[in-house]
């Protein structure tokens, strides 16, 4: 009897035994699995970090040289200011006279109709029409640039 008993004790011992056996092949298999994964995860990690210094480099190369044409851009800007070229209070005093003549144009389109035998008036006025169309011209010009 006790040997029968000692035999099932090993017997059940031996299917633990392969159980587990198993598990331990799968679990080496996960490790392996997983220890692949890592290596190509830190080599992806690697080529980043080599994509990111070249891209900092880059963006240094590129800040400097934007910071070197905002300068160029002042110096440019203040040239055309000492020489009057498309200065901002230049266009600001050609948008006011073109306003003021626009203004002066929309009160005496009155005028003209109700005096339309005065040939002087009217022909002073469509004169002014003339010169407020052309400085509105010039202005848009300046203001684009």
């Amino acid at each position: 009897m006790q040997t029968e008993i000692i035999k099932k004790k090993i017997k059940e011992k031996i299917i633990l035994d392969k159980e587990q056996q198993k598990i331990i092949a799968e679990l080496d298999k996960t490790i392996d699995r997983l220890e692949k994964e890592l290596q190509e995860v830190k080599n992806i990690d690697k080529n980043h970090q080599r994509i990111n210094g070249l891209l900092r480099k880059d963006v240094e190369k590129y800040t400097k040289e934007n910071e070197q044409l905002k300068k160029e851009n002042q110096i440019i800007r203040e040239g055309n200011d000492y020489l009057g070229i498309y200065s901002t209070k230049l266009i600001d005093e050609v948008k006011k006279l073109n306003d003021d003549m626009t203004e002066t144009i929309k009160v005496a389109e009155p005028l003209v109709k109700r005096n339309n035998k005065n040939i002087m008036f009217m022909t002073s006025i469509q004169g002014l029409i003339r010169f407020n169309t052309r400085l509105n011209e010039i202005y848009k010009k300046l203001k684009k640039n």
